[in-house]
């Protein structure tokens, strides 16, 4: 696996950036890592793209500190705004390759702060036109609040649910090979997919804060990547970019 940051696709508008495993997107995401100390503060994407490849308006969308793949960033004012409009609207397409364990056991108990799943997996053939969708809002959980848990229902609106656009956040499982999941999604969460894939039983191998309820060691890197994005872009022209899902080895 790549262990540096790739300029993939570099337009005057837009560039499409591979970021490596346990490297942050963006200067804001710097939170103590699990072992309570913090990262290596050159170990930002944005930095490294900054510097590389200057002027840069603003990164698209982020991926999670242990998670790889690709990554849009805005050029310039103009297209950082066409790009946020397509997120707005469901416009801009990731998709994500997942190597998934099946949960031995449980974990909808009262500490593990998951709601009682009311999707099974079980016998469903996933596809792009007839995905699995796992829907809930989330809320924060855990020490420091850096988890996050679903939440099916909100009736009482705390402050604390995140909604997208006033409904649930969607992630779409769109095909199962063996224990490799193809994942989309439109809009997304702190930690939407490992989050929902550990809720349905189905936890991503060698996650460290979602294992449950599995022992995960150190050294080994999240299996989950970001491989493809879909969008249109700001001259009009439809735009796939994609690196090399996950595989078993």
């Amino acid at each position: 696996m790549d262990k540096t940051p790739k300029i993939i696709e570099e337009t005057p508008d837009f560039a499409v950036v591979f970021k490596p495993s346990k490297m942050h997107s963006a200067a804001k995401n710097f939170i103590h890592n699990r072992e309570g100390a913090e990262s290596d503060s050159t170990a930002v994407l944005f930095d490294w793209y900054a510097e590389y490849s200057p002027p840069v308006f603003d990164i698209m969308h982020r991926l999670d500190y242990e998670t790889n793949g690709l990554v849009l960033f805005a050029k310039n004012e103009k297209s950082y705004k066409y790009f946020k409009s397509l997120q707005d609207n469901g416009k801009f397409i990731k998709e994500y390759s997942a190597i998934c364990l099946q949960s031995p056991s449980e974990i909808t108990d009262s500490s593990s702060g998951f709601p009682p799943c009311p999707l099974y997996l079980e016998n469903f053939i996933p596809s792009s036109e007839n995905p699995f969708v796992i829907e809930s809002f989330f809320r924060p959980f855990g020490p420091g609040r850096k988890l996050v848990r679903p939440v099916i229902a909100d009736g009482k609106k705390h402050r604390e649910v995140a909604a997208d656009k006033g409904g649930h956040y969607r992630t779409e499982i769109t095909g199962i090979d063996k224990n490799i999941f193809t994942i989309r999604l439109r809009r997304g969460f702190r930690h939407q997919i490992r989050c929902h894939l550990s809720w349905i039983g189905f936890p991503v191998l060698n996650d460290p804060l979602y294992p449950i309820p599995l022992t995960v060691p150190e050294s080994n890197e999240l299996a989950l990547r970001s491989h493809a994005l879909f969008f249109t872009d700001p001259s009009g022209r439809v735009c796939e970019y994609r690196i090399k899902p996950l595989e078993i080895v």
